[in-house]
């Protein structure tokens, strides 16, 4: 050999073992010819051990029976089997363990008779990568199967790229009826559309950053609307681009109807609490109504006495008409004020002087308080802030209160039964109400469940009242608290928020 060629063979070994891949050449039969050093650390074999012997025995399966075959037919045929082309194949090491590679075989230009190259990748590391891969996606599928919340993702034109189980559940729609539609011309009422289009144009554009809640309804099959309550999110690509949203959401329908039958339940209790409040008073009240029809009573048979004399003095039969007047006024105003009491109404809130619900409630109250001896002591503070409130609801709260501290006086002295009804503001700037009374107070054993459904020390109480008392106060973001009197009796404080926000 020339030292020409000599080099020309040391520098393709040199080659050779540079490569990073297994390379190995083989005879027309298959004899291994070449055997570089990522070859013998790929299967394990030194060159002793493999040069002259048959490349099947690298091989598994199919390709180690038929190789030879491969071969026979390719010098005799032309066609090419596996020559000239990639692709993944089971190898054998050494030890006899198996392991996956990609193999490319050429045939090597001018060699007589032919002689062949194979390249040989080990791909075990990419296969397991995506293995990993594949495992991670299936349990990411898993995970939003078994999801019992809605799952949705958008691109950015709103098409339904990826809907869950659950999802597909409630809209009662296969997933490829879903994939691609247009989610709000399809999915969502028309009367909701441009609110929940405009809702996640927000997010997108706005806030990206932000999970975004909000609710609106979506659809089914069959016509129905369920309310969804959506946690909603932007996807972004590595520029920081929004390519979609991803949103979660809740079927909440149940859970507003129940909410919305609990608050009709409660509505209906109190009124029944109320009319009960009412019939107590009763007595007191036809006592209140009773005076001015008594006085009209006398005032229209003064005018008939009147306009029976000969000559009747008509200055005195228009005071009498106009006394007849004034009082048919009074017992209207009475009438309304129970009618205003008695009626059952949604919860309805206006801008009222907290004061002037107390007085309109005063003068239905002093016929039952003089009825029991009992002194009512009005001390209403002055500039009140005006508060947002339902005036039913309140004089509820108000007069229950004061028909308690009216029974505590039972066993007092008479004339020495006293309520006190104050008025003031708290350093946080909320409005109070105290109904003071100087009665037996609240027994010890009552006290861990005053404000408790059924809690009562009256022979005859239904002990909804406070319970009833203190769920509208908190309905209000107020509070209804109790402590004792000094020396004797009971305070029971109503505290509202003003219109900067809640009481502290």
């Amino acid at each position: 050999m020339s030292d020409r060629s000599t080099s020309q063979a040391f520098e393709l070994q040199a080659l050779l073992d540079a490569a990073v891949d297994a390379v190995i050449v083989i005879s027309h039969v298959g004899i291994i010819q070449v055997f570089n050093h990522s070859a013998t650390r790929l299967f394990g074999y030194s060159l002793d051990e493999v040069l002259g012997g048959n490349v099947k025995m690298l091989m598994t399966g199919r390709d180690h029976e038929e190789h030879d075959s491969y071969l026979a037919r390719y010098l005799q045929t032309g066609v090419a089997h596996v020559i000239g082309t990639g692709r993944q194949v089971q190898a054998r090491r050494k030890d006899g363990s198996l392991f996956p590679v990609f193999l490319s075989v050429g045939r090597i230009a001018g060699s007589d008779p032919p002689r062949f190259v194979g390249f040989i990748q080990d791909i075990t590391q990419q296969q397991q990568a995506l293995a990993a891969v594949q495992r991670e996606s299936d349990r990411a599928n898993q995970y939003l199967e078994a999801a019992q919340t809605m799952l949705v993702a958008l691109d950015r034109a709103h098409r339904v790229t990826l809907i869950n189980r659950k999802g597909c559940e409630i809209l009662g729609c296969d997933e490829r009826s879903l994939l691609g539609i247009d989610w709000f011309d399809v999915v969502v009422p028309s009367d909701q559309r441009a609110k929940a289009a405009l809702e996640m144009y927000a997010l997108a554009e706005r806030e990206p950053h932000r999970p975004h809640h909000c609710e609106y309804a979506v659809r089914s099959a069959d016509g129905k609307l369920r309310l969804i309550a959506w946690r909603c999110v932007a996807v972004q690509d590595e520029t920081g681009s929004v390519t979609g949203i991803l949103c979660s959401g809740d079927d909440v329908t149940g859970n507003r109807r129940a909410e919305q039958e609990a608050t009709e339940a409660r509505e209906r209790m109190t009124h029944v609490a109320r009319l009960a409040t009412m019939g107590e008073m009763a007595s007191g009240i036809s006592h209140e109504l009773n005076q001015p029809l008594t006085a009209i009573a006398n005032y229209a048979q003064a005018s008939v006495r009147l306009l029976a004399l000969p000559n009747p003095d008509l200055n005195d039969v228009r005071g009498a008409l106009e006394q007849i007047a004034g009082q048919a006024l009074r017992a209207g105003e009475i009438i309304r004020r129970l009618r205003s009491l008695a009626r059952k109404q949604a919860t309805q809130r206006e801008q009222a002087d907290i004061n002037d619900l107390i007085k309109e409630l005063n003068s239905l109250a002093r016929a039952d308080a003089r009825s029991s001896d009992v002194c009512i002591i009005l001390n209403l503070a002055a500039d009140l802030p005006c508060l947002s409130l339902d005036r039913v609801q309140i004089q509820q709260v108000l007069l229950n209160l004061l028909r308690n501290s009216i029974d505590a006086l039972e066993s007092t002295l008479p004339g020495h039964r006293e309520v006190i009804i104050s008025t003031g503001t708290t350093d946080a700037g909320a409005v109070f109400v105290e109904i003071a009374d100087n009665g037996t107070g609240i027994a010890q054993e009552i006290l861990p469940h005053l404000f408790t459904p059924f809690a009562t020390n009256k022979s005859q109480g239904t002990g909804l009242g406070l319970a009833i008392s203190r769920t509208i106060a908190e309905a209000h973001r107020g509070r209804l608290d109790y402590r004792a009197n000094n020396p004797r009796g009971a305070v029971f404080v109503l505290t509202l928020p003003d219109e900067r926000g809640p009481a502290g």
